[in-house]
């Protein structure tokens, strides 16, 4: 049985993983950290794009303030999906 990991710690394995690079500026630390960001979501549609970065900033956020911007992100994308398909708009 494997241990699950918290996904939280692969930046902080990264950042030691960067400070062991080597120093001779082949930009291997660089390499690693970038690849340890996730890439911002792109669905084709900007507006469900822009929506869903919005979930970027929860870890910053108290978990007490985590169902304000999900409301919000099911707002905008129920916004969308309304303007792009009227009859799931459910009116």
């Amino acid at each position: 049985m494997h241990a699950m990991r918290d996904p939280r710690a692969a930046p902080e394995v990264v950042r030691q993983m960067n400070d062991q690079a080597e120093p001779d500026g082949n930009g291997l630390g660089e390499d690693l950290e970038a690849a340890a960001e996730p890439a911002p979501p792109d669905t084709g549609e900007p507006r469900v794009d822009a929506a869903l970065t919005l979930l970027d900033g929860l870890a910053d956020l108290p978990v007490t303030e985590h169902a304000v911007v999900f409301e919000r992100v099911h707002a905008e994308l129920t916004a969308v999906l309304g303007q792009l398909d009227p009859e799931s708009a459910g009116d």
